[in-house]
């Protein structure tokens, strides 16, 4: 089976659209090394499901290794051609790519396994107007259910600092601090979370320093800030240790759903850029459980969904189903998957003054 240089090639393509040219070229540099002198190699070529951005993301889960042998310390070639250095000649890291695939070889194949957790702070704005809308819209507190939260990092949103425009949400004396660049009027009420928990079908402690190293290694070496906001939220999810499930994100929603509702709390299950990774029939269950256990919901008994996701268009959106009375899909907002940007649409949202 040849290896599919197009998954490679649109990743990098996307890697370039959100600012990342080093693994843009990171990636170009890999699809032009590997071979079968590698296991590597051999593992990437015989990939048996889709490789590409959409689904198994292979790419990424080998940029990823590839940091991670970085910030290990375990390929000093690669770290003299990583920023913070000067973007490197094509020919110098196509060399430390090859040197790194020979002596790192089981490393990396092991890294192969697991599907890339970024666990993306900054999706955290979004999700936070999000809940602002649900509380305003419900009028109730909230207990939040996160479907694919990897590390469980944005669990602890609202202990966050969100400049939403010119409106503040969360803690202002955050280490945490977020401010895409906002257009639109924004949500200005600040929810009250009682509880939450989330699921993972392989979660991260970030107790465990190897397994905070993996979190970290999904991140673009060149996007600093990136790094240093995803540290700070380690340091406050060791400080606020998040509830984690490992399960299948279907049976963990169906769960929940058929639970009993608590009284004069929403309950809100929100997830991002998570659905593109979930297997069709994971997908398919956790919509049979949402909308069967939504009409049952009441007022003082309310069900959320609020999912940022990519749209069949390939557009990133946040959108919310409430019930019992905003069961309708509402789009909330636009915004690039990093959410550097957000073009807000809102519903009912308080606007700016």
């Amino acid at each position: 089976m040849p290896l599919d240089r197009s998954a490679f090639e649109r990743q990098a393509a996307w890697c370039r659209q959100l600012g990342s040219e080093f693994t843009s070229a990171l990636l170009l540099a890999l699809v032009d090394t590997l071979d079968n002198t590698t296991a590597t190699g051999r593992r990437v070529i015989d990939w048996p499901g889709a490789a590409g951005p959409m689904r198994d993301v292979v790419p990424l889960r080998l940029s990823g290794a590839c940091h991670a042998m970085v910030l290990s310390g375990q390929s000093p070639e690669l770290a003299a051609v990583y920023p913070p250095n000067e973007m490197p000649k094509s020919h110098e890291l196509a060399q430390a790519v090859a040197g790194t695939l020979q002596r790192c070889d089981a490393q990396i194949l092991d890294f192969l396994e697991f599907a890339p957790q970024t666990n993306e702070v900054a999706r955290a704005s979004l999700l936070m107007a999000g809940l602002s809308v649900i509380g305003q819209q419900s009028g109730l507190p909230l207990v939040l259910y996160e479907i694919g939260s990897s590390g469980g990092l944005n669990l602890n949103l609202d202990r966050f600092s969100h400049q939403l425009g010119r409106v503040h949400l969360g803690d202002a004396g955050s280490e945490v601090r977020l401010a895409p660049d906002w257009e639109g009027a924004a949500p200005t009420q600040m929810p009250e979370i009682t509880a939450r928990q989330g699921c993972d079908v392989n979660p991260i402690r970030v107790t465990d320093p190897k397994q905070a190293l993996r979190l970290l290694a999904y991140i673009w070496p060149d996007q600093p800030e990136r790094l240093a906001r995803t540290r700070a939220a380690i340091a406050l999810a060791r400080d606020f240790p998040p509830t984690l499930h490992a399960a299948d994100a279907g049976d963990w929603v169906k769960q929940m759903c058929q639970s009993p509702a608590p009284r004069g709390q929403t309950r809100v299950f929100m997830h991002s850029i998570t659905w593109q990774y979930l297997p069709e029939a994971t997908q398919q269950k956790i919509t049979r459980a949402m909308e069967k256990a939504g009409p049952n919901g009441t007022p003082d008994t309310p069900l959320a969904w609020l999912s940022f996701e990519l749209s069949d268009q390939g557009k990133a959106q946040l959108t919310l189903r409430l019930w019992p009375e905003h069961a309708e899909l509402q789009v909330l907002a636009d915004a690039n998957p990093h959410v550097q940007q957000v073009r807000w649409h809102g519903v009912n949202a308080d606007p700016v003054e």
